[in-house]
């Protein structure tokens, strides 16, 4: 009965997966605009998001055995997708590539990213308040050195109606983009030639302060 049940569930993720892609419509002409970048690792997606120490910084949130402990069978992900008893919320930060290049994560090393720019102000602001979401957990951090995140509890309920991709397009949406399409997949795609830039479109870094370091980074 057990495998039954996760067997029916597993159909309807898949058939969720497979609705297609979310797209992405930045905001036409940003305020001191800023080079933000969306991710996709083929299931989960995330945001490159600058620094004021020339880095980007990366969060994932997800169920806490499956992403911080890599309880990774099929029946993990069937759980913490549906049945998730704890939440967390990982940061990592990627060194900034030279002028002109974008950031390369690695281990793991997403299968697409998209570039997106944004005003200075909605980076900071955005940044600032998953800051503070990390930081609330911050007395209790699980390195995972398969993905070299550093991973705290996180209040926020973790399900198939709120997982990454639902904290990425919030994210968007904060910095003045508009997402449409459903949210439960990484398949974001970023509308070309919708953004009007002067020649002189920064993609230095955030100048607000105070980022907590990691335990690790990149």
């Amino acid at each position: 009965m057990r495998i039954s049940m996760l067997a029916r569930i597993l159909v309807i993720a898949l058939a969720l997966w497979a609705t297609g892609c979310a797209s992405v419509v930045p905001v036409a002409h940003p305020d001191r605009p800023v080079a933000v970048y969306v991710t996709d690792y083929g299931i989960h997606s995330s945001l490159l998001l600058p620094t004021d120490d020339g880095r980007y910084v990366e969060y994932n949130f997800g169920d806490w055995d499956y992403a911080a402990l890599n309880h990774c069978w099929p029946n993990d992900a069937v759980e913490a997708l549906f049945l998730s008893s704890r939440s967390t919320l990982g940061r990592r930060f990627i060194d900034a590539p030279p002028f002109g290049d974008r950031p390369k994560p690695v281990h793991p090393a997403p299968s697409r990213v998209q570039l997106v720019y944004v005003s200075q102000e909605s980076v900071d602001r955005v940044v600032d308040t998953l800051d503070a979401r990390w930081r609330a957990g911050a007395a209790n951090i699980v390195h995972n050195p398969d993905n070299n995140m550093d991973f705290v509890p996180d209040t926020e309920h973790y399900s198939l109606a709120n997982n990454c991709n639902h904290l990425t397009a919030r994210c968007l949406r904060d910095m003045g983009c508009d997402v449409h399409g459903l949210v439960f997949t990484s398949k974001f795609q970023v509308k070309p030639g919708s953004q009007a830039l002067p020649a002189e479109a920064s993609v230095a870094s955030s100048q607000k302060k105070g980022i907590l370091p990691s335990a690790q980074a990149n």
